[in-house]
């Protein structure tokens, strides 16, 4: 199971050569935590290829060790700072980009440290493919709000489907590879569930 170390960025362009050793997609999922979202999407999708990023290794290290006792081949983890993401991969190298209960960081008004906004959003086009599909899954109704607001105000992005509260029923209404994506529960969302909260998501394609 490969861990890719902080500085590593002799993969760029050559991740699905040198890493999972196939020409099967790759989606990223960016502040990954303990990994748990993506190893759930490892096992249910065998012919895509998963990478989680996170800025420490330790957070990860508990999906690691899940990937690598359950066999998961096409499972890898890089520690780096998001900040630099770009660094690490090539034009159009990336098929999809989830964001998963990222830092909401309610303090930053202009999207400087909050990794779904529309200035982050500029390093993932370094490698997004186009069409290329980004999805944000997360409690905090100011994260979701201005998500929303940012990428709806941008003709580079369409905004495909939203929903404020996706287990009142929404995921029913979803084809099935979405709502098992989506239906994956990690430890601190279902804390987070039991205390009443709502979990909102969007789904964005980058169209140019």
């Amino acid at each position: 199971l490969p861990i890719i170390r902080e500085g590593k960025t002799y993969l760029k362009g050559e991740w699905k050569e040198k890493v999972f050793g196939n020409s099967h997609p790759i989606i990223v999922e960016l502040g990954c935590g303990k990994g748990e979202y993506t190893t759930g999407l490892a096992r249910m999708y065998p012919h895509k290829n998963f990478l989680g990023v996170d800025v420490k290794g330790h957070r990860f290290h508990k999906g690691a060790r899940e990937a690598q006792r359950d066999g998961l081949t096409n499972v890898a983890f890089l520690r780096t700072r998001i900040e630099f993401i770009e660094s690490f991969f090539g034009k159009d190298e990336i098929d999809e980009i989830w964001l998963t209960f990222s830092d909401p960081q309610p303090q930053d008004k202009f999207g400087v440290r909050r990794m779904t906004s529309l200035l982050f959003a500029q390093k993932y086009r370094s490698f997004l493919r186009t069409d290329g599909l980004i999805h944000i899954k997360h409690d905090n109704p100011e994260v979701y709000r201005k998500a929303l607001l940012e990428f709806g105000n941008d003709q580079r992005y369409n905004i495909e489907m939203h929903h404020h509260d996706i287990y009142s029923g929404f995921t029913n209404t979803l084809d099935e590879e979405l709502r098992m994506a989506l239906e994956i529960r990690t430890y601190y969302e279902s804390i987070w569930l039991k205390e009443g909260r709502e979990t909102k998501y969007i789904r964005i394609r980058q169209i140019q």
